[in-house]
Formats: C-alpha cells, structure tokens, sequence
C-alpha cells in the first residue's frame, strides 16, 4: 500500500488513492463540487487540496455543527504540522479577533465566521481556500451563502472547496448550490466507478413490509372523510377544482395561495381568507394524523392528538386546534383508537430483527424515525431484548414534556456509543449528518423519507470500513410507499444530472449585480 508523502505531514499512513489524487487535482484547479458517497474520504480530499494551498495563504474548514467541527480538527491536528485553530462559540469573539490575524488554519462552525464577518473582524482577503463541507446546506439564509459572498468579493486567491454525498435531486438546487460558494466545476464519483470500486464496502438493502391493522384501517378512513369535508371546503372557496382530490402537497399549494391573497386583501376583505386559512390548518393536521397512523400507529396518534388537545386549552392556541378538537370526526378517530392501542405492526419485527443481529454479534446499529415520541417508544420497548443498551438521539431543541439533548450531552451519547456502553442508537433526523457517529454494521430506517439526500445521508451511516446491512420498514398502501419511490426517484435523477450537468454558472455576474444593487440602496 502506498502512501501519501508530504513535508507537512506528521504521520504518513494515509493510503494514496488514485481516484482522490484525481478529485484533488481537479479542486486544486478550480473551485469544485467535490460528490462522494460517504466513507469514500472526502476529507483526504481536502488534506491535499490544503497541503498545496497553504504555500498560497490561510485555509478555512467549514462546518456545520461544533462536534464535526471538533471531529476534523482532531483530524487535521493529528496529520498536520500546523498550528490549528478551532473557532467554536466557546471561544470568546475579542480572542478570535486576534486570531483571525495570526492563524494559518482554521476550523470553524459557519454561525461563527459570519458573525466574525459582520463585526469586521475579517473579510476572508488572505484565504487561499475555503472548504464548506456538507455543502448541500449552502442555499437560502445558511451561513454559508453570506460567506461564499465576501470571500468571493474580497479574496486575493479565490479558490472554494465544497464537498457533499448528496448536493439534491434538481439541476436549479444544485446550480444555486454553486453560485452561492463560486463553485466551477462539479467532480463526483459513484460506488459504480472503476477507480473507486476496489474500495467499496458490501451493502446489503433489504425491504420490511408490514400490513396495517384492521382497527388502524378504520381509524384512518374516518380521518380521510374528515379530510374529503375540508377538500369540499376549500372546493366551495375556489382553491380546488375536485373536492376529493385533497393531498398534503395540495393544501400546502392552498395555504400559499391563501397567503398570497390576504396580503393583497384589504380591511373586512381579509376575513374570508383568515377563515380559509383555519379550515386550510385544520387539513394539515388531519393529513399529518393520517400519515402518523400509517407510519407510526395508534399510540402514536394518540400522542399527537393529546398534543393538540393541550394546545387548544391555551388562551394562546391557534384556532385550527381549537376548532379541530370540537370536531365530530376527531372525536369518533380518538374514541375508536383508544378502544384498541395495538402496537404497530413495525414495531415487533423491529425488536425481532436487533434481537437477531446483537444475537449474531452486531456491534453498533442505528434505527432511524421520524417522530422523538416513536423513539422514544422504540427505546422502552428495547428493553424486551436482553442484548440491547439503547438510547434516545435527538435534537438541540426542546419541546413540551420533551427535552432536547445538548451538544456536549450529544458528544457524551455518542462516545459511549463508539466505546460500546451503547449499542443500539435510535435517532431522528439529528442522527443523519454534521456529527461524528461511527460506522455501523446495521442501520435500519423505522419510516421511508422522501428526500434523496437524507436516504443518502442515513444509508451512509453503514458500509465504511466493512460490509452493511440496510433494512427498510414501510407499511404497504400508505404514505411509506410514496416515499420510498419519491426518494429512489430523486436519487437517480440525481446521479443522472450529475452526469450529464452544464453548470449554468456566473458567479462574477452574480456578484457585479449584488454590488449594482448594494450602490443603488446606498443611493436611495
């Protein structure tokens, strides 16, 4: 095995591998798009791109979270003979002033950077390389859009590194995606590649169907004649052609449209609209209890009808929860669920199915959910399996009667995981990118998701340094399958525009007409 040699290095046991030596030639010359499955060393990628720009001038990583940024400076820190600097929000802004002078390298969380931007503590003018690692968030008001702006306006040797195993499903997400950090070029490689292929770990995928109850089949037919009432609702007030055609993705077309109108309407004129917009909530709630009975069961429904119930008791309550909970319907759903609380069909072939693997000597495995309330009844239901220590992994945030985990709590739940305390993760959307979670030998998603780039991003949890194994529960007829097929879809459109895309680029244009607007504000 050959390995990477450099003067910069303190350690040389890092493998040279020609597909990275590729990809790093490429971003060294031009701003790239650098697209890789997980596992596949995006991060040597960047070591080599680093190890030549920083004869230039200053190097800055990006990214989005304080525990990966933490993972990559222990990393750097390990093979580089350079001074690093992690910026994190622990790190006291009149100290990181300094150091934005005096540092060549830095590791930083882009919340910081852009705050340290708008107090002028830099312009980025002496930084021959930015590297935005989980590129895919730079769209929007990420930190990221604001930072490839002035770097691009102000550096003396432009050059941007983005890397991503999932840049999304649309040529106009990706495209913006490279406007936004003055990105030329895209250079992506697949498990199907003939230089990466002797790298690829065994993935095994396989499919867990499940057939819904007969009580959770009533139950959900009384919420979709609920449903079909909105659907003549919004029918009578011209937002829909067929009043039984009502989906999710129509009454989130309709409360647009709604909201368009009353910005327009003036005076008396806005309170049909402000009642349209209610009946229009009260949909939504109704086709997310749909979704949940589907995906998730009756407790589970229960759970968030109770949330609703709590909710409309407030003076502060929204009226759609006010009004929903009068509901006939909602009455008779809640009533017909109570009478038989049957667990979801998903949940003992889950239990079944961690049994077997920690029984056949599985180390590490990570079940995927949509809902903190399904993992956490995941995690009570675990301690039927003798060889199971589970927990909960969950987001910052913190909810009524749910706390949030904090990020050192998080670090604290996943070293234990790495060190084998735990053994089974159950994690919500927090668990599919920007923290270090180890490689897995199972990785099992409890729902389908409809996005390409999360699919890509939990699947990516498994199959690094050895062979994975994927399972998938959906339950047949329902919503599960939509997603299925919706993420497939993205994902091979994905990889079909990654192929074949003609970047429709012009970031100088794009940034000659910022600053045309910038000097017409000033002159208003």
């Amino acid at each position: 095995m050959s390995v990477i040699e450099n003067q910069l290095l303190k350690i040389n046991d890092l493998e040279e591998r020609e597909y990275q030596n590729k990809v790093s030639d490429v971003c060294l010359k031009q701003s790239t798009l650098a697209v890789l499955p997980t596992g596949l060393g995006k991060t040597i990628i960047a070591l080599r791109v680093i190890l030549e720009r920083i004869q230039i001038g200053k190097i800055l990583f990006l990214a989005p979270t304080k525990p990966l940024a933490q993972q990559h400076a222990s990393f750097f820190e390990k093979y580089l003979n350079l001074d690093i600097e992690l910026f994190t929000g622990n790190v006291a802004p009149k100290e990181r002033e300094t150091l934005w002078k005096t540092a060549d390298f830095i590791i930083s969380t882009p919340q910081v950077v852009e705050k340290d931007v708008e107090r002028t503590y830099t312009n980025l003018e002496n930084f021959s390389l930015v590297v935005f690692d989980e590129a895919h968030r730079a769209v929007g008001s990420y930190a990221y859009v604001k930072i490839g702006e002035v770097y691009r306006e102000n550096a003396k040797h432009f050059l941007t590194l983005g890397m991503t195993a999932s840049p999304g499903s649309t040529k106009e997400h990706i495209v913006n995606i490279c406007n936004n950090l003055g990105i030329k070029k895209i250079e992506k490689r697949s498990d199907t590649d003939e230089d990466v292929t002797p790298y690829i770990q065994k993935l095994e995928t396989t499919w867990i169907k499940v057939e819904m109850t007969e009580v959770e089949k009533t139950v959900r037919r009384e919420l979709k004649n609920a449903l079909e009432i909105i659907g003549g609702e919004m029918y009578k007030q011209g937002f829909l052609s067929n009043p039984r055609h009502i989906t999710t993705s129509s009454l989130l077309r309709i409360g647009k449209e709604i909201q368009a109108k009353l910005m327009q309407a003036k005076g008396s004129a806005k309170y049909p609209f402000y009642h349209a917009m209610t009946i229009q909530a009260i949909g939504m709630k109704i086709a997310h209890a749909i979704q949940t009975i589907e995906s998730q069961g009756l407790e589970q429904f229960l759970h968030y009808a109770e949330r609703i119930e709590q909710e409309a008791k407030k003076k502060s309550g929204s009226r759609a929860n006010k009004q929903l909970v009068k509901k006939e319907y909602w009455k008779t759903a809640i009533n017909i669920a109570k009478n038989d609380k049957a667990e979801h069909p998903k949940l003992p072939k889950l239990l079944n199915l961690i049994n077997m693997h920690l029984n056949e000597g599985a180390r590490r495995i990570i079940v995927f959910t949509e809902i903190r309330h399904t993992a956490t009844l995941i995690v009570e239901k675990l301690e039927r399996v003798p060889l199971s220590k589970s927990v909960r992994f969950v987001g910052q945030s913190s909810r009524e009667g749910d706390k949030g985990l904090t990020q050192n709590e998080q670090k604290e739940i996943l070293d234990k995981f790495r060190s084998g305390e735990y053994n089974v993760l159950v994690a919500t959307s927090v668990g599919e990118e920007g923290l270090d979670i180890p490689s897995t030998d199972v990785v099992i998603f409890y729902e389908p998701v409809p996005s390409a780039i999360r699919l890509i991003q939990r699947r990516g949890r498994t199959g690094r340094d050895s062979s994975g194994i994927v399972y998938m529960f959906m339950t047949e007829d329902t919503r599960d399958e939509a997603a299925h097929w919706s993420s497939r879809s993205k994902e091979r459109e994905m990889y079909r525009m990654l192929e074949n895309i003609e970047l429709e680029i012009d970031n100088d244009e794009i940034l000659r007409r910022k600053n045309t607007d910038t000097k017409q504000t000033k002159l208003q």
